[in-house]
């Protein structure tokens, strides 16, 4: 066994016997201002968290409990959000505080503030947060995502998962990529009713169908996501379950999902992705000048296919994943539900 390592342990035992006993492990206390932000053009209500964090003597976990450790008070904030075309402000909105509810943890609550403008956003403009924090000024910049634009098959009534001539296809969504749009995450969400007794019960469980990139920011970038047949009933056999008190599942509908992630929201989530390599470290982001935290933009979309084919409809109900759980499919001739 090397001696190196306790050579090094005596070297510092050596050094540290020399100091003052009386160790300070803070620095002095300065305050950071802590902004994250998600604009949605689909929303007329934008929200900003805008908080503070510092490092002090005492314990971290009493000071979160104290709303002024983390909070900024009416006279030490100004912000604002403006809006910017052509290198010109054509709208400024100033942030109004609030109070929403937060789930518990170990910062004060049950309500944690938040500041928020009312507005239309404009996807060709890019949106500007500018602030002063007790003298500290902070700022940052995002673009809009786009409309996202579905294409293809997927438009076309009804769900194809089983082919024509028997076995399992699968049905391609198919979009083109958003304007200022990076990230999209599919998925789709299956939705039922159970029916146990008198009771009817809406269900429904959301499936990932993967996170796909695109090349560019311009938009119109054609691009896809296979939804594979066997695993879609797979999936539905599964999460669905096989509950003993539920007499009929009664098939309401299959919506297509997607979360589309503006370029440093894209990049942030990816730096925070779990770590599936040897190296543990992962390096800090933000696109807040003179600040830290994330102002980026999001949009989301929901395409509602209910038809299933009438190859579909039988595998539903009878096929080797799913029989045995009581679906029936409304307005089918053989395997409705009256």
């Amino acid at each position: 066994m090397s001696l190196r390592p306790f050579f090094l342990v005596g070297i510092a035992g050596v050094v540290l016997s020399a100091c003052n006993s009386d160790l300070d492990i803070t620095a002095p206390y300065k305050e950071n201002t802590i902004v994250y932000a998600m604009l949605d053009k689909d929303s007329s209500t934008q929200y900003v968290k805008i908080n503070k964090a510092f490092l002090g003597p005492g314990d971290a976990f009493t000071y979160a409990q104290v709303p002024d450790s983390t909070e900024y008070t009416d006279d030490q904030l100004q912000a604002v959000v403006q809006e910017v075309k052509n290198g010109n402000v054509v709208n400024t909105y100033a942030l109004h505080d609030t109070l929403l509810p937060h789930d518990p943890g170990i910062f004060a609550g049950p309500l944690h503030k938040l500041y928020y403008f009312n507005a239309s956003l404009d996807s060709s403009a890019t949106y500007r947060f500018e602030a002063t924090a007790k003298g500290n000024h902070v700022s940052a910049q995002t673009s809009i995502v786009a409309k996202i634009n579905p294409t293809g098959a997927i438009l076309s009534q009804p769900l194809r998962l089983i082919a024509v001539g028997g076995g399992y296809a699968t049905q391609t969504i198919r979009w083109n990529s958003s304007e200022n749009g990076k990230r999209y995450d599919v998925s789709y969400r299956f939705r039922w009713d159970d029916v146990e007794g008198n009771d009817t019960i809406p269900r429904s469980f959301t499936q990932s169908l993967g996170s796909y990139v695109s090349n560019g920011l311009g938009g119109g970038e054609a691009m896809e996501a296979p939804m594979d047949g066997e695993t879609f009933f797979q999936t539905v056999g599964y999460r669905a379950g096989d509950s003993p008190n539920v007499t009929r599942r009664i098939y309401r509908g299959v919506d297509i999902l997607w979360a589309v992630a503006g370029p440093d929201l894209h990049l942030y989530l990816q730096l925070n992705s779990p770590i599936s390599g040897l190296v543990e470290d992962r390096p800090t982001y933000t696109n807040v000048t003179d600040g830290y935290g994330l102002f980026s933009t999001r949009r989301f979309l929901e395409l509602p296919v209910n038809s299933l084919s009438s190859n579909t409809i039988p595998e539903l109900v009878q096929g080797q994943y799913t029989a045995g759980l009581n679906f029936c499919v409304p307005f089918s001739a053989d395997f409705g539900c009256d």
